[in-house]
C-alpha cells in the first residue's frame, strides 16, 4: 500500500552547515547598578552607619546584570562619585566585619529567578571549592576522589554534567597578584554565568590566607569585583560567590582543629594555622560571623584527627583521618542543591527519559573539547540531505534497490575522533535541524545494553510509533493505527514518515576483541530490508579492517576515511581542555 504522504513529500537538499570554535572565555559577572547606586543614595544620604543589628540580611541572590546595560550606566558616572568600600581601610577586626557586613545587606534583590544561561535540559553543573590550599589536602581530595564521582553517577543520567573547580592546578607558581586573583575570581565568574548561582564549598580552619595589599591591586580588579580592604583571596571568593548574592546554593564546612594541631609535627603547624595575630583574629571573627551571614543548615561543623605523615606521592604530606561526615554531609547538600535548582530534570517525565538524558550527556561530554573537522562535519551534512555527488559508491554482495541512500561508514583508527565527530553531528542536528529529520542514535560507549541490538531495535520502534501518533499519520482513511507488535511494522512506519530517517551508530563493534560478533544478525543489518527507503540514512563508525567493516562491504555503500588528527588539531583540543577549565596553559 502506497503512503498518503507519497505525493505530497519534498525533502531539502542543501542545508548551510557552519563549524565554529567556541573556546572564547565566558565573560565576568559585572556588579549589580541596583546596588551601586544603593551605596551612593547611601554614602550621601547619611554620616552614621547603621548598626550590625538593624542590618536586614536578605537571603536573596542578586540578578546578573547585562554588560552593555551596566557598561552604559557606568560611563554616564565619573569613578570619583561611587563610594567602593576598598578606598577605606578598617582600623580594626571589628570595624572590618561591621563594614562588610554593611556591605553585604546593601547587596539585596527581589530577583532570585536567574538559573544560569542554560536553556537545554542537558546542563552544566560547576561546583566551585574555596578553602587555603596548604591545610585542606585532604578535604579535598575526598571530594575529588569520592564526593564528585558519586554525584556525577547520581546526576549525570538525567542530564546534569558535573565540573569541579579545583583551583590547585591551573596557576603556576610564577604567576602574578593579578593573573592569580583573576585566575581564581573568572572561575566563579563562568559559575555565575552557567547556573546563575554558584554551587560552592567553602572550606573554614585555622588559616586567614593571602592578603594582597590594596596598593598592589590593578584598579580593574578594585573596581570590577569591588574589594573589599584587608579581605584575603579566600574571603574575597566568599564574598563574591555566596555573601554577596545570599546564595541558596552555598555550603560552608567548619573543620574542629583540636585533634589535628595537638598532634601535628611542629615543623607543619604554619600550614594549618597562621602566625601573626591579625590573621588569627579574621580568622576566629569569620567563624563567628557566618552564622549570622548565612542560614545556620548552610553551615556544618565537623570533626577530624592528624593520622600520619604519608610519603606514598613521592611527596610528604599530613595524613587526616575521621572525613566520612564531612564528605557525607557535602554529596547530601549538593543533591539536594541540584534537585532544588533544576527540578524539572527530576519530574516523572524526565525519568522515563534518562536513557536519553544520560546519552546526550555523554555526548556533551565527549563533544566539549571538539576539533573543528570542516570537510568530514560537511560530508555528513550533504549524506543526510541527499547530496551524494562527491561519493563513490561501493557494492558487494547484497543487491541495493535503485533510488534507496546507500549507507555510510566513517571509517579510521582508535582515537581518530570518529565518536567526537558524529556526536557533534548529533548535538548540530538536534539544535539546528530538528524538525527536518527523524533522528534516531545510539553511541554504545555512552549506555551499556548486554543486548544493545535488541534495545536499539525497540528504542526506533517506540520513536517511530510515537512520531506517528504526535503527528496523527495513520496507515489507512479508516483510522488504523500500527501496531508495534507486528513483523511489518517498521516498514510501513518509515514509509508514513513525512520528514527523513537519519540513523547513527557509533562503537556497534565495541568489545568485539577477537572479531568473531556475527553482525548480519545484529541492528542494522539484521533488519536491513525493513530499514531501507527513499528517505532513510544510516551511518555507521567502524575501525579498518574490523569484522564490522567487512560485514559492511556486503552492503552497497559510501565511506568516508578520518585521518588522524593533525598536530595543530591536536593543539587546538589541548587548548580547549584549558579553556574549559578556564586553566592557564604553560605547555
Amino acid at each position: 500500500m502506497s503512503s498518503p504522504f507519497r505525493q505530497q513529500r519534498s525533502f531539502p537538499c542543501r542545508i548551510p552547515v557552519r563549524i565554529s570554535r567556541n573556546y572564547s572565555k565566558l565573560p565576568p559577572i559585572t556588579p549589580s547598578i541596583h546596588s551601586i547606586d544603593d551605596e551612593n543614595r547611601s554614602t550621601k544620604t547619611t554620616n552614621t552607619p547603621r548598626s550590625v543589628d538593624q542590618i536586614n540580611l536578605s537571603r536573596q541572590p542578586t540578578p546578573i546584570v547585562n554588560s552593555t546595560e551596566y557598561n552604559n550606566f557606568k560611563s554616564s558616572l565619573s569613578i570619583d562619585s561611587i563610594d567602593i568600600d576598598h578606598e577605606i581601610s578598617p582600623k580594626d577586626v571589628s570595624e572590618f566585619w561591621n563594614k562588610l557586613r554593611q556591605h553585604i545587606s546593601k547587596e539585596t534583590s527581589k530577583n532570585s529567578d536567574n538559573h544560569g544561561c542554560q536553556q537545554t535540559p542537558n546542563k552544566v553543573v560547576r561546583i566551585f571549592v574555596s578553602s587555603t590550599f596548604t591545610d585542606f589536602f585532604n578535604e579535598r581530595e575526598v571530594l575529588i576522589k569520592q564526593v564528585f564521582p558519586e554525584l556525577r553517577d547520581e546526576l549525570e543520567p538525567v542530564g546534569l554534567q558535573i565540573i569541579d573547580c579545583d583551583l590547585r592546578w591551573g596557576v603556576p607558581k610564577d604567576s602574578t597578584t593579578e593573573q592569580t586573583i583573576l585566575t581564581c575570581l573568572e572561575e566563579l565568574d563562568r559559575c555565575f554565568e552557567d547556573n546563575g548561582q554558584p554551587f560552592f564549598i567553602g572550606l573554614v580552619s585555622d588559616k586567614y590566607g593571602w592578603v594582597p595589599k590594596i596598593d598592589d591591586l590593578p584598579k580593574n580588579i578594585t573596581e570590577r569585583y569591588r574589594w573589599i580592604d584587608g579581605a584575603s583571596i579566600t574571603l574575597m571568593e566568599f564574598i563574591h560567590g555566596a555573601f554577596r548574592t545570599h546564595n541558596p546554593n552555598a555550603f560552608f564546612l567548619i573543620r574542629n582543629s583540636e585533634n589535628v594541631l595537638k598532634n601535628l609535627p611542629e615543623k607543619y603547624l604554619d600550614r594549618f594555622r597562621d602566625k601573626d595575630e591579625l590573621s588569627q583574629k579574621q580568622i576566629q571573627e569569620l567563624k563567628q560571623q557566618l552564622s549570622d551571614i548565612v542560614p545556620a543548615e548552610h553551615i556544618f561543623n565537623y570533626d577530624c584527627f592528624y593520622n600520619r605523615l604519608d610519603s606514598t606521592s613521592g611527596r610528604e604530606r599530613v595524613n587526616i583521618d575521621g572525613l566520612q561526615d564531612f564528605g557525607a554531609k557535602v554529596k547530601s547538600f549538593l543533591s539536594d542543591a541540584i534537585h532544588k535548582w533544576y527540578p524539572e530534570n527530576f519530574d516523572s517525565q524526565s525519568s522515563s527519559n534518562a536513557e536519553q538524558k544520560q546519552m546526550t550527556t555523554f555526548l556533551l561530554n565527549k563533544t566539549q573539547f571538539f576539533v573543528d573537522r570542516p570537510e568530514e562535519f560537511s560530508a555528513l551534512a550533504k549524506y543526510v540531505t541527499g547530496v551524494h555527488d562527491d561519493f563513490t559508491l561501493l557494492y558487494r554482495k547484497v543487491a541495493h534497490p535503485e533510488g534507496h541512500p546507500p549507507m555510510l561508514a566513517i571509517r579510521g583508527q582508535a582515537g581518530d575522533g570518529k565518536t567526537m565527530l558524529l556526536g557533534k553531528f548529533v548535538l548540530h542536528i538536534e539544535e539546528k535541524m530538528k524538525d527536518k529529520f527523524l533522528l534516531f542514535y545510539h553511541f554504545l560507549d555512552g549506555a551499556f545494553h548486554p543486548n544493545a541490538s535488541h534495545f536499539m531495535y525497540n528504542a526506533l520502534v517506540k520513536k517511530l510509533d510515537k512520531y506517528l501518533e504526535d503527528n496523527n499519520l495513520q496507515y489507512s482513511e479508516a483510522g488504523e493505527r500500527l501496531l508495534t507488535t507486528s513483523e511489518t511494522f517498521l516498514p510501513r512506519a518509515i514509509e508514513l514518515l513525512s520528514i527523513p530517517l537519519v540513523i547513527i551508530i557509533d562503537g556497534l563493534d565495541k568489545g568485539d576483541i577477537h572479531q568473531q560478533r556475527k553482525y548480519c544478525n545484529e541492528f542494522p543489518f539484521g533488519y536491513y530490508r525493513d530499514l531501507r527507503s527513499d528517505h532513510t540514512y544510516i551511518v555507521l563508525s567502524c575501525e579498518n579492517e574490523s569484522a564490522l567493516y567487512q560485514e559492511i562491504n556486503n552492503y552497497y555503500h559510501y565511506e568516508l576515511d578520518l585521518k588522524p588528527l593533525t598536530n595543530e588539531q591536536c593543539s587546538l583540543y589541548i587548548e580547549g581542555f584549558f579553556t574549559r577549565f578556564n586553566k592557564i596553559n604553560t605547555k
